[in-house]
This record gives structure tokens, sequence and C-alpha cells, in this order.
């Protein structure tokens, strides 16, 4: 994973999944970053993760979570590109859905086949072939501190999570009760995938950029 430290040109990537037609869900996570990327918590990514709807198989979830420990006045970019990649194997095209915010606290999300849905942050908006919902949201992901600090040692030097207090957010999990803001999208998997291709596999991941003027 790579980072640029000019801000007028920064691009934080999460690592990608491939999956098969996401068969079975898939995530990567990404959390306390270095000092460049901190200073961008809007921009900065936390996880990303896919996975078929557990109640209707045609649509596939995406959600991208960002800001470390969020609190309740975290708000989105409006300088950033929020951007999910979308890449069909079985050809090499990329169908990727992009979002973006407004200071006055709306988004747009836009993507290949005309999906296209907007709406205010904190709210569920549905368009045609997609529906997102964009806003503040206990973070997902499970982390069990002390298991690594035992795995490593507990040695501060040899990573920084051996500096962090383990039961910081109790029951084992390390961001129990932290927040991140998130974007959610349900959108139809037609759009990604060609019915009569052999190869079904998608290769998925996320960034944020810079905007342009």
């Amino acid at each position: 994973m790579t980072r640029r430290s000019q801000r007028p040109r920064w691009r934080m990537p999460a690592t990608g999944a491939l999956v098969a037609a996401l068969a079975v869900p898939a995530l990567a996570a990404d959390h306390l970053d270095s000092p460049s990327v901190q200073a961008e918590p809007a921009a900065d990514i936390n996880d990303l993760y896919a996975f078929v709807a557990p109640d209707d198989p045609a649509k596939i979830i995406l959600i991208m979570t960002v800001f470390p420990q969020a609190g309740a006045d975290a708000a989105f970019s409006d300088a950033v590109n929020y951007d999910f990649h979308v890449s069909r194997m079985a050809d090499g095209t990329d169908r990727d859905i992009r979002c973006t915010f407004e200071a006055a606290g709306t988004f747009a999300c836009a993507g290949p086949s005309g999906a296209a849905a907007s709406g205010n942050v904190g709210e569920t908006a549905e368009g045609d072939s997609i529906k997102v919902f964009a806003g503040l949201r206990d973070d997902p992901f499970f982390f069990d501190l002390q298991a690594f600090q035992n795995a490593v040692g507990a040695n501060p030097e040899a990573n920084p999570f051996c500096a962090l207090a383990p039961d910081a957010g109790g029951n084992g999990d390390f961001f129990a009760g932290l927040n991140a803001l998130s974007i959610v999208l349900e959108v139809r998997k037609d759009i990604f995938l060609q019915d009569e291709a052999a190869n079904q596999h998608l290769a998925i991941w996320a960034s944020t950029s810079r905007r342009e003027n």
C-alpha cells in the first residue's frame, strides 16, 4: 500500500479483493495510518467490505468506511472523491462508482449503466439500480488488541499498536464503541457483470483522491 505525502495530489487506496461474483464476503482493513494520512481523516480509509445482499442475491453491498474514531461532528470532505473500483475480470473493464459530498451535507453517487443516487448525509437515497446511505456508523471492524500484543510480544518499538491500551474497546474488541463515516451502496450486480462471460470474477478496491477544481 502506497501513500503520497504531497497534499494536492494524494491518493489513498484500500487493499483490493478478488471475488467470484461475491459468492463469499470480502473485506480489507487499514487503521491508524501515518501522520501525513491522519492529517486528512475524512479521506483516510478504514475498511472496504463487499458481499451479496442477504435479502436479494441479484444485488451487491459495497461499504467504505473512513475517518478513524469519528466523532459526532465528523464530516465527509467536499474536496475528496470517494471511489469504489470494480474491475470485471472477464475482459478487464472497469465499472467504477464515485461518490462526492458538498459542504451543505448532500452527496451524489454515480456509476456505470446510469446507476446514480443523491441525497442528504444521514439518510438513504434510492436511484436507478443503486441505493446509498452515507453517514456516521459504529465501526464494524473487530480487532483483539490484547491477542495481537501477546503474539508480537507487546513491544511498542515493533509495532505502534503495542503502545495502545488493549482494553480500550472492551469485550476483546479494540474498536468496540468507536465510530466511522460509512458509505454503503446496494447495487444491482448485473451492471458489473456480463451474463455470457464464463469468468464471473470481480476485482474490487476503494480509493480517495483530491477533487479537481
